[in-house]
């Protein structure tokens, strides 16, 4: 089921997601590395490494982030539509 609902929410489950990504990623870049995460991939002055090791991780969240809340705004909007039924067929 893919209605206009399960997108919106799919939607705002995603960008709320990615700014709680965004922020556990940088948090998680200062403790294993003990300095602020890059906030500027053009950088010359930032390694390479330390970039393309940042964009990965911070691309695997983002995807992780992404498939969860659009699985958890399906099942969401699939079970209140069951529930919806069932009501309505309580009623009859």
């Amino acid at each position: 089921m893919n209605t206009i609902a399960q997108k919106i929410l799919s939607t705002g489950i995603t960008l709320a997601g990615g700014v709680i990504g965004s922020r556990l990623v940088a948090g998680g870049w200062k403790l294993a590395t003990g300095h602020d995460a890059p906030d500027d991939a053009a950088d010359e002055t930032l390694p390479l490494v330390e970039a393309l090791s940042f964009a990965f991780i911070s691309a695997g969240v983002a995807a992780l982030i992404k498939v969860a809340g659009q699985r958890g705004a399906g099942t969401a909007i699939r079970k209140a539509s069951e529930k919806t039924a069932r009501r309505g067929a309580n009623e009859v």
